[in-house]
This record gives C-alpha cells, sequence and structure tokens, in this order.
C-alpha cells in the first residue's frame, strides 16, 4: 500500500510544488536504485495552475478534463485512474495525472455540491495504493474542497515554512483545517513535519524565525531548504533538482551533487524513506 504525503500551507509562495517535485523525484530516484524495491511514485497535482506538473511531464501535463484529474473529482463513479497514468520525462518510475486548469478550477467551485464531496480524491485513488510505494500531493495555496481532499487522502502533511514572520502566521489556518479533517474524516491524519523553506542567511530574521520553530514544534521541525537560483533553474527549464544538478557520476542511491539544493532536498528523501521503512 502507498504512503501517501499531502504537502501543505494556506499561503503561497512557500517552497510547496518545489517540495512536490523534488520530493517526488528523489523518491522515485531512490526507489530506483534499489534493486528489492522496484517501486514507484506517483504524482497528484490538486492545484488547478499545475504547476508541478510542467516539472515532470511538460508536453504531457493537460488534457482533456474528461481524461483528467477533473474527472476523477467530479464524476461518479470516477473513471479509471490506471487509463489516465502517464511517466514522468526524466524517471521511469515516477508517474502522474494529468490536470486540465479550466477543468480544475471548475472543480473547486462545484465539488461543494457534490454527494461525499470532501473524500472524491481519497476514493479516486484508492484502486491506485497497491501499484504505488509513494504518492506525493500538491495543493493550491487556499482553504477550499481542493486542499481538504488532498488532506483526506494522506496518511501525513508535509508543510512548507518560509522563514518570514508572515509564514509562522500564517499556519494557524492550516492546523484548523488539518484538526477539523482529523475530527470529521481521518483521525490518524499525521503531520510528518514542518520544513523551513526560502531560508537567507543573511537575513537576521531568519535565525530568529528558525529558533522559533524549533520552540514550537521541537521534534517536528526538519532541515531547512536554502534559497537558490538551483531550485529556480531547475522548475523554469522543466526538471527536478536531480535532473538539474545530476552528480558528475551517480552511484547507486546517490541524490546529491555539489549543488546545495540537491543535498538539502536529497536529505528530506532519506527522512521520508527512512519514517517508511519505520511504519514497515
Amino acid at each position: 500500500m502507498a504512503i501517501t504525503l499531502t504537502i501543505a500551507n494556506e499561503k503561497g509562495g512557500v517552497g510547496k510544488t518545489t517540495t512536490a517535485v523534488n520530493l517526488a523525484a528523489g523518491l522515485a530516484l531512490a526507489l530506483a536504485a534499489d534493486a528489492t524495491s522496484g517501486g514507484r511514485v506517483l504524482l497528484v497535482d490538486m492545484d488547478p495552475q499545475g504547476h508541478a506538473l510542467l516539472a515532470v511531464g511538460y508536453e504531457e501535463s493537460q488534457a482533456p478534463a474528461g481524461q483528467s484529474l477533473v474527472a476523477l473529482l467530479t464524476e461518479t463513479p470516477p473513471p479509471s485512474p490506471q487509463r489516465m497514468l502517464r511517466p514522468a520525462s526524466h524517471h521511469s518510475n515516477l508517474f502522474f495525472l494529468p490536470s486540465n486548469r479550466d477543468g480544475m478550477v471548475e472543480a473547486a467551485r462545484t465539488l461543494p455540491t457534490l454527494m461525499a464531496n470532501e473524500t472524491r480524491l481519497a476514493r479516486a485513488l484508492a484502486p491506485l495504493q497497491k501499484d504505488f510505494d509513494f504518492i506525493v500531493i500538491d495543493t493550491p495555496p487556499n482553504t477550499g474542497d481542493l486542499l481538504v481532499n488532498a488532506l483526506v487522502a494522506a496518511d501525513s502533511v508535509l508543510i512548507p515554512v518560509e522563514t518570514s514572520y508572515l509564514g509562522v502566521s500564517g499556519l494557524r489556518e492550516l492546523q484548523r483545517t488539518i484538526e477539523q479533517v482529523r475530527a470529521h474524516f481521518r483521525p490518524q491524519l499525521g503531520i510528518f513535519g514542518y520544513l523551513p523553506t526560502l531560508v537567507e542567511e543573511v537575513r537576521g530574521e531568519a535565525q530568529e524565525i528558525l529558533a522559533e520553530l524549533e520552540k514550537r514544534y521541537p521534534r517536528q521541525l526538519l532541515p531547512p531548504i536554502h534559497k537558490s537560483s538551483d531550485l529556480a533553474y531547475a522548475h523554469s527549464s522543466h526538471m527536478d533538482i536531480f535532473t538539474y544538478r545530476p552528480p558528475r557520476q551517480r552511484s547507486a542511491g546517490q541524490l546529491s551533487s555539489s549543488s546545495r539544493a540537491s543535498q538539502e532536498y536529497a536529505r528530506l528523501v532519506e527522512l521520508v524513506l527512512a519514517a517508511a521503512r519505520r511504519k514497515k
């Protein structure tokens, strides 16, 4: 059964999509290097903008609404998700469900009018659980049924936190949403951790905020991701960081290169894999 990890924060511009893309790609690389695994990873993009899909399957990221994630969320019963799966451009064991921008915008409007509107993604992904080791879900930067569906479908939530005072203060609304999902749909929903993102060491407030996060979440604060031009260039090139800045010679299981961004996301991948092994 797949372990499903939703990347969420109700504030935009905090690195959700960057984290979803690089975590999914890193997990795929790590599983491909394990001869005993043969594991597969699925990336699901619940943000109508579909930016995560641009980095993993640029030319195949969009499809007619009836052949995309839109249909899985809005049709009763949903169509077969297996028929929609598409392979990523750079990793043979990474897959995604195509999206449709206009259709996802409309789905966000119509979901509240549908029966069992909060659990539609979970039920649509159920047939895929046995086919994947990990499912990574990117989310829109606002409260609504698309976000709630992503949380209901998850085993745990990874929360990127921009290291600014506004970024930290914006966590309260997300925490309320998580508590409501636990109360009404998924009591076992966990928080994998809080991931400091866009860290700039030259800014004094960044160190103050990291210290505050450590105080608030002492056992849940993950190693930070620093602001990096490599991450921006990788995404604009429709790549993950491990493809954009690979090691000169990739040995089995090696993810990171001289790029700091690749080293930091490789560390996040290791933490996710270690948590998965403990669950088994």
